[in-house]
């Protein structure tokens, strides 16, 4: 699609807002419907004042409706979000071990972690997963332990205030890109439910989702609003056939090969999940209410791993009999001469497995022409004559609760006391793999370990509005008192996910695609902080507005920080004020982060599979290769905008912003040869020689960047034929800039990527059309600007293969019809151009499998239609 087909369209919305009389308007230019839904949301992020609009605040604040979250083609709120707002950013990552099913959402172009999550004003906590996999298999911003948005209910949701500006100073941690605070439904009455089902245009892919909303009266005095849904989606395939897979095939014929002959998939996960959301109120007292919710989803989700062949090492050869031979050039004339192992090399190991009280004949094979008689047996190719492709998934449970009162006292004094629990735990499942090790007596199917993040906190917050003399309105004084525990717990695998079997210097050490965590990993991890803070507000004179806020943490493991935020805006009349924020911001490292260990298997340059380790910067490996302690990343920004109204029908806000953040968290990576082997030995680590030949991974404070852009929105009404037409143009413009990159951490390529890997522009414009009576619906326009990749961890790290994507628009469709007054039917279709991304260029993803571009930021699925039926009563 040709991408410069948005400026006219753009030139054509910016003339009609630009002139209100291309609509004929009754009643002097207004219309009743036209002044129903101006009407704006009173926002509770960004500001502890009361009844404050989008319009009206110091910083700059996005409100969401709920409706245009749940009325899409998606029932997740990670990809429903980003949809509808571009400063949002989500990729799918199909083999990225636990990112391709808990998927990072990002702000600003900062890491996911780097936002903070509310829910009804209270932080959300964090999903068990740290994201370690490295682009381009997995995300750019590597590392992050974030909030799992996949957890929410869309239909549980009221509105989504996204607050675009650092808010360390007014809720402490993880506030350095800003915040989204999601408010729950609070109807104490009536009814409603959603039923959808639909597929790829390509027949796979098929998702059906159920979810039901209900409001109840508690005895006139209070509220509980739950809702509950249910959804399932299946597999898509978009890969062609691993080159390796293809000549396996063509060996022992394509029936022995996996997914058909594919050896492995290129796709989204099947996806079956159940979620359920309560938000409660309930008043005591004329001055006292009690309130609450409770979440809790599951979620079981099967993805893939690379294809593996009969054997693992290159230097193996499969014959029919499934036994091993090596490749020995011991003749230089004939460096491809196949020679048995040596003695006495097999006869140890025979002495070994006997002294295991082992039956040899599980793992050897008599042969007389080798010279101890024996060889080894390939247990690979015994259960896998085609190879294998592990089934890689998780069961994942989340579980959070928030309790609290609030009320005013006498003096006007408002107080809101809560406390908060909750629990994310990932249990890791593994199938159609095995221990190689084990030789013939591993089992295919493993559970390699679960992680757990749990969080607690209690809070204290007070409002008491001041008159003070001279000034244009009381003085607004917010203040408070937090204290937070979060613990990160890794639990053992399966005894055959990690045993270390006979073999294991030949095959290779635990469950292949994941090992189980080992018992040195089991372990709870817990960090605390105590933290109070100030925030202030008023109107010095009718037209200017000032705003500070002052906080204070203490952390057990990183020390104390301060920081700060001054916020002002100056109306120069009814229709355009200017305003502006500077602040400091913090995010501390997670226990997940600190404690995580973790090997998995990723691809290297040539396409071989290769074991790859994350450990603690404490871990013996870790601080053999020189691991030292991390410490917070720190952030300094600064906003400037201008909020302008040039109609009575239209909005408009732009937003300049630039952060500046010093030591950002990255893994860094070692490649472990022998050298590095020697020296682990030499640091005392065991089986030092078992990591020769993989990647070792510690977090490191590794750099500083600057991210710059631009948020522009452009909402306005018009009464067309006595109907309701919205248009709303977003557009964000961002750039990050990498300095200070510190020695021995992130190469070349990773710097290229986190520059060029997200799109600089991305633009969202929709047409929403409601007739008031048996029809509404929308034509939404999503463009992304190219974009610049890498070969990541398959390059030679200096970004010397640098890759360029065009940029693209995607359309969304969907018309509803209302029945009966009470029902309702939409027919919708997402991406109904079928747009695709480039064709992948890396060499290595090509090789296997990879057909559209892996970093793309839109996916690579194509178009997807669907049908709606929902009752509201």
């Amino acid at each position: 699609m040709q991408t410069h087909l948005l400026k006219p369209l753009s030139l054509a919305i910016t003339v009609a807002l630009s002139a209100p009389g291309a609509f004929a308007q009754e009643q002097g230019g207004q219309s009743p419907a036209t002044d129903d839904h101006t009407m704006e949301e009173v926002i509770t992020t960004g500001t502890r004042k009361e009844g404050v609009s989008p319009t009206e605040s110091l910083s700059p604040v996005d409100v969401v409706g709920g409706e245009n979250l749940a009325d899409q083609a998606s029932f997740d709120l990670t990809e429903s979000l980003a949809k509808v707002a571009p400063s949002f950013n989500t990729q799918r990552f199909p083999i990225a071990d636990g990112t391709a099913f808990i998927r990072p959402v990002t702000l600003r172009n900062l890491s996911p972690d780097q936002t903070l999550v509310l829910v009804n004003g209270t932080r959300r906590h964090r999903s068990a997963l740290v994201n370690l996999q490295l682009a381009p298999l997995g995300t750019v911003n590597q590392g992050a332990q974030a909030v799992d948005f996949a957890t929410l209910p869309s239909m549980a949701i009221e509105r989504v205030e996204v607050l675009r500006d650092g808010a360390s100073a007014q809720y402490g941690s993880d506030a350095i890109a800003g915040v989204v605070n999601i408010i729950l439904k609070d109807d104490a009455e009536g009814f409603g439910f959603s039923a959808q089902t639909g597929e790829y245009f390509e027949g796979d892919g098929t998702r059906n989702s159920f979810a039901a909303n209900a409001g109840f009266n508690l005895w006139d005095k209070g509220f509980a609003n739950g809702t509950v849904e249910y959804s399932k989606a299946d597999k898509t395939w978009r890969g062609v056939a691993h080159e390796d897979a293809a000549f396996v095939g063509s060996v022992v014929g394509e029936e022995q090969v996996p997914l058909d002959g594919l050896g492995q998939r290129w796709g989204d996960p099947d996806v079956e999940a159940l979620k359920f959301f309560v938000n409660t109120g309930l008043e005591i007292s004329d001055d006292i209410e009690l309130y609450g919710n409770f979440g809790y989803s599951s979620n079981e989700t099967i993805s893939d791993f690379f294809y593996r062949g009969p054997v693992l090492d290159p230097e193996y050869q499969f014959t029919a009999r499934g036994t091993l031979q090596v490749d020995m050039p011991n003749d230089p004339d004939d460096p491809d001469s196949i020679d048995y192992l040596p003695d006495p090399a097999p006869q140890s190991l025979i002495d070994y497995i006997i002294g295991q009280g082992l039956n040899p004949s599980d793992y050897l094979v008599a042969d007389d022409s080798s010279p101890s008689g024996y060889i080894l047996r390939n247990p690979i190719y015994t259960q896998f004559p085609g190879g294998y492709n592990p089934q890689f998934g998780a069961e994942i449970h989340d579980i959070s609760a928030v309790v609290g009162a609030r009320g005013e006292w006498q003096n006007g004094l408002t107080w809101d006391l809560r406390a908060r629990v909750a629990e994310n735990e990932v249990e890791y499942v593994l199938r159609g793999s095995i221990n190689p090790s084990l030789g013939l007596l591993s089992p295919t199917n493993f559970k390699p370990g679960s992680l757990t993040q749990e969080e607690t906190s209690l809070n204290a917050d007070f409002v008491k509005s001041i008159d003070i003399a001279g000034l244009a309105s009381p003085l607004n004084v917010a203040f408070g008192a937090e204290w937070r525990e979060e613990t990160y717990s890794i639990g053992a695998g399966d005894a055959a996910s990690t045993e270390v079997g006979p073999t294991a210097a030949y095959f290779g050490v635990g469950s292949d695609g994941f090992q189980g965590f080992p018992a040195e990993a089991v372990g709870s991890y817990s960090s605390e902080s105590i933290a109070a803070y100030i925030d202030l507000e008023a109107n010095v004179t009718d037209a200017l507005i000032l705003g500070a806020a002052l906080r204070f943490e203490e952390y057990d493991e990183f020390g104390s920080t301060s920081d700060w935020k001054l916020s002002a805006r100056y109306d120069i009349n009814e229709r355009l004020a200017l305003r502006g924020t500077i602040n400091t911001g913090f995010r501390a490292p997670t226990p997940g982060q600190v404690n995580t260990l973790n090997v998995t298997t990723t691809a290297d340059s040539s396409g071989n599979l290769i074991p790859n380790g994350t450990y603690p910067v404490n871990h013996p490996v870790a601080m053999a290769l020189g691991a030292s302690e991390l410490s917070p990343e720190e952030s300094t920004s600064f906003t400037l905008g201008a909020v302008f109204s040039p109609f009575d029908n239209t909005n408009v806000t732009m937003d300049y912003y630039s952060i500046d953040i010093e030591d950002r968290l990255a893994l860094r990576n070692n490649a472990i040869g022998d050298a590095a082997v020697e020296l682990l030995q030499n640091a005392g680590v065991e089986n030092a020689v078992l990591l020769n030949g993989s990647n070792a991974n510690y977090f490191v404070n590794a750099y500083d960047s600057d991210v710059s852009g631009i948020d522009l929105a452009i909402t306005s009404d018009f009464e067309v034929a006595g109907n309701l037409l919205v248009v709303d143009l977003r557009h964000n413009h961002n750039k990050q800039e990498v300095s200070n990159v510190a020695v021995n951490t992130i190469n070349a390529s990773r710097v290229f990527d986190l520059e060029n890997q997200v799109p600089n522009d991305r633009t969202t414009l929709t047409f929403d059309l409601d007739t008031g009576d048996i029809f509404s619906g929308y034509l939404r326009l999503n463009r992304y600007s190219d974009w610049k990749s890498t070969g990541g961890l398959f390059g030679e790290g200096d970004a010397s293969d640098t890759y360029s994507y065009s940029s693209e628009i995607l359309v969304d469709l969907e018309a509803t019809f209302t029945l009966y007054d009470n029902y309702k039917i939409a027919i919708g279709g997402e991406n109904i151009f079928d747009v695709q991304p480039d064709d992948e260029q890396d060499g290595t993803l090509q090789f296997l499998g990879v057909r559209h571009a892996l970093t793309s930021p839109f996916g690579f699925n194509g178009g997807f239609w669907y049908l709606r039926a929902s009752a509201d009563f």
